[in-house]
């Protein structure tokens, strides 16, 4: 820098204090537009915890009907095992 650079007066921030119709239609805008996403929000998160309930739901039946096919299996495994025996002891008593 310079010596006369120096000497200048830098000129200071003003702030205008007034308020217009504008400022407070700004506010007004960013209070009503909150708002609305707060709600909207709300909204949406209550349809996303109905989709939960739902899929949950769904998910229970499920898990219901692989218990009931696991023991469908198991029965299925057993009458086998039978048949098997069964099919077993005629052989053994007609050569």
């Amino acid at each position: 820098m310079n010596e006369y650079e120096d000497k200048i007066p830098k000129p200071k921030l003003l702030l205008d204090r007034t308020i217009t119709y504008g400022h407070i239609l700004t506010a007004i805008s960013f209070v009503v537009a909150g708002t609305a996403a707060f709600f909207g929000m709300k909204a949406e998160l209550q349809n996303v915890d109905q989709r939960v309930a739902k899929i949950e739901a769904t998910l229970q039946q499920l898990a219901n009907v692989v218990v009931q096919t696991a023991r469908q299996d198991e029965r299925l495994n057993a009458i086998e095992r039978r048949v098997d025996r069964l099919e077993q002891s005629t052989t053994i008593r007609h050569p």
